[in-house]
């Protein structure tokens, strides 16, 4: 994989046409410095006093036994025909008013289941990058595109996020031509999938196993040769103005400069060099000058021009600055004493190094990490500070892979990086890194885009870089998408595309939740009613990727837990959402419709994905949405669902006219005027309450399904039977 290499060729950018034109005796000490012979500063211009300061859950609501159930699960969940779905209708297909209360909700209370900046005058116009091929770790995987008549013919779409086409309900392209009679369905998933992936990974936004070490750059001065750096036999680099800037300093990642000063031309003299740099992150910088055979003297300024400190000693000995700096651009001045303008007896060859020591952070990494890959891509990551990105996160996990497979030592080296610096990283981040590397019980399977379920598990010493990275676009990409229903036919209802739209439009609302096609009205009811009382939950569930990817947060077994989702959606033959934010069926709502609102639609799909984690409580803990009961995240139990999106206790009761054994009005009054999040369900179908009219004495209740809204007395609810679930605060 290509990395961001370092160059150790010329300096190619530099306009002789506006090299400095020294004068016979030009005054160095413009810049701070004394011009004596023996090196000794002058007490009139003593550089030092111009020195800047150097700053430095069991569940009452919910069948204990059939929510600890865990079915033994097929090779291709999509093959035959579904039972009959009990609650919403397929997308596009209006729902029946009269069956709007049907079962989509365990009701039942006792069966809920470097850009680097250019000094003034400096000429840097960019200098050949020579690349080095390192070993590729996450290779796009080219396959020859599948005949369209083989598969389906719906016109192409391109994926902006992969660069793939995607063509009806087998997803992205391209797709193998295979010359074998039949094919496999299960491997003919898995090879999009990994192709899929594989193109993820490798876009340079990942890649963090680069080459380092030292770049080195030569100035000579006419008459030894001219360089790039020349003109007419004088030194573009004389000035402060016209430094040469020789890029970036880093930890292991040095700057050299190899040159010479001093020599005569012309009754003209190469007093100054002037190298300018920039310190990549603050730390301790050294500057070192060597090679010398005549008397030097080694400057530093700040970008201002001001004096930082200096280095001036007898003779020919080595020059050395040591000293902390804050980020920024830095420029370095080797001068010479020589003032005759006729001969060359202060002219001097010279090496100017310079380097950043490691912090106490990188120190700690580079003595935690033996494999280079992971080490080289760790500390990396933190070249310019200290701290690890969801970009960083992902190219060092991917470093692991490099070469076919992960060994004992990559593992070990991932783990110990996560163990050491999990508390550093952004909570999903740490989440979901932890999920790759350790145990989760979702890693067991992978099921794509296709809704074809594969084995896959958890990662281990010998996993091919494949496995690895399908873990990585499971829980760090969105990749893993949930399994679509079959029609009665037994054919995927659907595929999924890359929907437009917005987070969030206008704010949270709990109007913006519109049931489709799954028994989710109990998880929906659940976002409803957090998004009326307490709609800051529903906006840090969310954190945006920037790549069309979310972290969707819950709280599952006590424990914040998040579940990476990308925006392709569930969508039905004639462009519109299957599942949650169904709307009406028309050209409206269609998925590529940019006044779409996103987060009902990636909250519910991020609720099925986590399902497979069995965190859920759910009686099928697969990434499924489902239409018939108990089939992934369809029928749930509201409490369930109100703690896992507020990440508050909750509680559930019936409802009684006297509070005995149940709610009173007054009582359910005060909940809904408080602060909780309160539920109601009645008839199998689970809806929210959202205000409470004191004049009327009528209950404010919101359908999921953004039709049929009640407002119901506390006694028709109670005639009802109606139970009401709420959170505790």
């Amino acid at each position: 994989m290509l990395e961001f290499n370092l160059d150790g060729d010329l300096f190619t950018g530099f306009d002789a046409s506006n090299a400095y034109q020294r004068v016979a005796g030009g005054d160095p000490s413009a810049y701070g410095l004394s011009q004596q012979k023996n090196g000794q500063p002058g007490s009139a211009s003593d550089p030092l006093s111009a020195q800047d300061p150097i700053s430095a859950l069991a569940d009452d609501d919910q069948n204990q036994q059939a929510a600890t159930l865990k079915p033994h699960r097929p090779a291709l969940w999509n093959q035959g025909t579904p039972s009959q779905h009990h609650t919403s209708q397929p997308a596009g297909v209006a729902a029946d008013p009269s069956q709007a209360d049907q079962g989509s909700d365990r009701q039942q209370d006792n069966s809920d289941p470097a850009q680097i900046d250019q000094l003034t005058g400096g000429h840097q116009d960019g200098r050949a990058i020579a690349s080095a091929q390192q070993p590729a770790s996450a290779e796009p995987l080219e396959l020859a595109p599948a005949d369209p008549a083989d598969l389906n013919t719906a016109p192409p779409q391109l994926d902006p996020l992969t660069g793939d086409t995607e063509e009806g309900f087998f997803g992205f392209r391209p797709l193998p031509r295979i010359s074998f009679p039949t094919i496999d369905p299960d491997v003919l998933s898995f090879l999009g999938e990994r192709a899929e992936v594989n193109n993820l990974l490798a876009e340079d936004r990942f890649d963090r196993d680069q080459s380092t070490g030292t770049e080195t750059h030569y100035n000579f001065t006419w008459p030894n040769g001219f360089s790039a750096n020349e003109g007419s036999g004088y030194d573009v680099t004389d000035s402060f103005n016209n430094a040469a800037d020789i890029g970036t300093v880093a930890y292991r990642d040095d700057q050299q400069v190899i040159g010479t000063v001093g020599y005569s031309s012309g009754r003209t003299r190469d007093y100054n060099d002037f190298f300018s740099f920039h310190a990549g992150k603050s730390g301790n910088f050294d500057l070192s000058l060597t090679g010398l055979s005549a008397n030097v003297g080694l400057a530093l300024y700040d970008e201002a021009g001001s004096l930082v400190t200096w280095s001036n000693k007898w003779g020919t000995q080595d020059e050395n600055i040591s000293t902390f700096l804050n980020e920024g651009h830095y420029t370095s001045r080797i001068y010479s004493y020589n003032s005759s303008a006729w001969n060359n007896n202060g002219a001097t060859g010279f090496n100017l190094n310079i380097s950043r020591q490691a912090d106490c952070f990188e120190q700690l990494t580079n003595d935690l990490i033996d494999d280079s890959s992971v080490k080289n891509a760790t500390l990396n990551s933190i070249k310019f500070d200290n701290e690890f990105s969801r970009n960083d996160i992902i190219g060092i996990l991917k470093s692991a892979g490099d070469y076919g497979s992960v060994n004992g030592t990559e593992l070990t080296d991932l783990r110990e990086f996560w163990n050491t610096f999990n508390c550093t990283m952004r909570a999903d981040l740490s989440v979901l890194s932890e999920k790759v590397l350790f145990h989760d019980d979702s890693n067991a399977w992978y099921t794509g885009y296709d809704s074809i379920v594969n084995d896959l598990g958890d990662l281990k010493a010998g996993s091919s870089t494949q496995d690895l990275n399908l873990l990585i676009g499971k829980h760090m990409l969105g990749t893993d998408r949930p399994m679509i229903h079959n029609d009665d036919e037994g054919n995927v209802a659907g595929t999924y595309t890359k929907a437009a739209g917005s987070l969030f439009v206008d704010g949270v609302d709990a109007s913006d939740i519109d049931q489709g096609a799954t028994g989710s009205c109990y998880f929906l009811s659940a976002l409803a009613g957090t998004a009326n009382n307490k709609s800051e939950l529903i906006e840090e569930m969310f954190t945006a990727n920037g790549d069309g990817t979310y972290s969707v947060r819950f709280h599952t077994e006590g424990k914040v837990d998040y579940v990476t989702v990308d925006s392709k959606m569930a969508t039905s033959a004639t462009g519109q959402y299957i599942y949650a934010d169904a709307g009406d069926g028309t050209a409206t709502d269609a998925v590529v419709a940019d006044h779409n609102e996103l987060w009902v639609a990636l909250a519910e799909k991020a609720y099925a994905q986590l399902n497979e984690s069995g965190r859920l409580g759910q009686q099928e803990a697969t990434n499924r949405y489902g239409i018939a009961g108990n089939e992934g995240i369809s029928w749930g139990s509201r409490r369930k669902a109100l703690e896992h999106v507020t990440g508050l206790s909750a509680t559930w009761s019936t409802l009684n006219a006297s509070g005995v054994n149940g709610v009173s009005s007054a009582e359910l009054q005060a909940l809904v005027n408080g602060d909780n999040v309160v539920t109601v369900g009645w008839g199998g179908h689970a809806r929210s309450i959202v205000g409470y009219d004191a004049i009327t004495g009528d209950y404010d209740i919101r359908n999921p399904y953004d039709e049929n809204h009640s407002s119901l007395t506390h006694a028709e609810l109670v005639d009802l039977g109606a139970k009401v679930r709420w959170s505790n605060s």
